[in-house]
């Protein structure tokens, strides 16, 4: 649990399956996984952040190799950990391998500096 007693809050740094190009791999995570995904109990909330090519490029180039970032919140600790290991969660797990190459999951704790808590 986070120090401040709310809920969990997660950030996974994604970068797409190798051989995928960025519109495949942005259809996906929208169409095809953002569903299972979305069925995870205990998942308060689920942000897809999206990266946006510049202008005239269809390929995000940001030097990190991102192409996106999901950002979930959870009940708890608890409701996160037993999240993972339902039915649906291992369901959205599995289907990582077919859109993710590299991710990086880590959890947060919001210190809000400008606006609402």
């Amino acid at each position: 649990m986070t120090a401040n007693g709310g809920p969990v809050r997660t950030i996974a740094l994604i970068g797409r399956k190798p051989g995928m190009s960025f519109a495949q791999f942005d259809e996906y995570w929208r169409e095809k996984h953002a569903p299972l995904a979305a069925q995870v109990p205990g998942v308060i909330r689920y942000v897809q952040r999206h990266v946006v090519p510049q202008e005239g490029a269809t390929e995000p180039d940001n030097g990190f190799g991102i192409d996106g970032l999901a950002v979930l919140e959870y009940e708890s600790a608890e409701a996160m950990d037993a999240g993972w290991a339902s039915e649906a969660g291992q369901a959205a797990l599995a289907d990582v391998e077919n859109f993710i190459g590299k991710h990086y999951v880590v959890v947060l704790e919001d210190h809000v500096v400008v606006g609402d808590a």
